[in-house]
């Protein structure tokens, strides 16, 4: 019996690949995002000169776990915060600062969720992608305004 109980809990301790820190563990968000969406095909045709978008994903762990300070950032930045719920039909590529200047949509990709993407006068100001980045971008952006 306490072979059985050991060998189940050396199998148990073992099968877990990767232990995520606790100050990553990701509360249930339950605010919802604003109603500000947009899709992706009118990345280009908003009427604002200057606006951010935010693509992601509701199953992205990055994502959500920045959700709380991209609601807070769509609240309080003067230029509008529009979102892009991830779809398959979003091209993904990696060499992001290639879309910088571009103002064709079938000339935009991203490299993954989250994105957050700044477009002014009509073309790709900026295009970052990941959790670090993202959010190194709010920080500045909110410290600038």
């Amino acid at each position: 019996m306490v072979k059985k109980v050991f060998l189940s809990l050396i199998v148990l301790l073992t099968s877990c690949n990767e232990v995520v820190p606790e100050t990553e563990i990701v509360e249930e968000v339950t605010i919802e995002y604003p109603s500000s969406f947009i899709q992706w095909s009118e990345l280009f045709t908003q009427e604002s000169n200057s606006y951010f978008v935010y693509v992601f994903a509701y199953d992205c762990y990055y994502c959500n776990l920045l959700k709380k300070k991209v609601i807070c950032f769509h609240e309080t930045c003067k230029f509008p915060v529009y979102f892009c719920e991830y779809t398959k039909s979003i091209p993904i590529a990696h060499d992001i600062d290639n879309t910088i200047g571009k103002n064709e949509i079938d000339d935009v990709f991203i490299k993954g969720t989250p994105t957050l993407i700044l477009v002014s006068e009509k073309s790709i100001a900026f295009n970052v992608a990941g959790k670090e980045a993202v959010s190194e971008m709010i920080d500045l952006h909110l410290k600038n305004e």
